[in-house]
């Protein structure tokens, strides 16, 4: 490889390595299932799990309109790779969640808040947290609308650089 060319090699190889330690993860949680878009989709009607608007099968990746599998709970964070698990999304709106995941009680709160405390640059901030308003802000995020939005500005911008 020389200085003129991109370093696509290294690029690929941190792609690999990070998709052996998802394979990692996911072999270390216990069971996993084989399922296909095709199959989540027609369970899930063709419905995005975050936008709440139709997928349309005929995109392709690297469309962001293009069929994505989301995992409701994170890989990373604890979930499986079950069917009971995941949820067919746009690509973009998956991208967009990340691995983010909504808080839908108070008591989660109460648990991320917990963990915020014990970290010493965020315990002043913790401090001033209220779960109920940590739930409320997390479904603020996380809502239909904020999804939809953001889809279609990466629509607009997929279009415009006409990739």
């Amino acid at each position: 490889m020389t200085d003129a060319d991109p370093p696509k090699s290294r690029r690929s190889g941190a792609k690999r390595a990070q998709d052996q330690r998802r394979r990692e993860r996911i072999r270390s949680k216990g069971r996993v299932e084989h399922y296909t878009a095709e199959e989540i989709g027609a369970r899930d009607g063709w419905i995005c799990g975050l936008c709440r608007d139709p997928v349309n099968q005929a995109y392709q990746h690297p469309d962001p309109r293009s069929p994505s599998i989301d995992h409701v709970r994170a890989i990373a964070v604890g979930g499986t790779d079950t069917r009971d698990n995941v949820r067919l999304t746009h690509w973009g709106c998956n991208h967009e969640r990340n691995a983010s995941t909504p808080l839908a009680t108070v008591e989660e709160a109460e648990v991320q808040r917990a963990v915020l405390l014990q970290i010493p640059t965020l315990r002043a901030y913790a401090e001033n947290l209220r779960a109920e308003d940590m739930v409320r802000r997390s479904q603020a995020v996380h809502s239909p609308e904020r999804y939809r939005a953001k889809l279609a500005r990466r629509v607009e911008r997929y279009e415009r650089e006409k990739r």
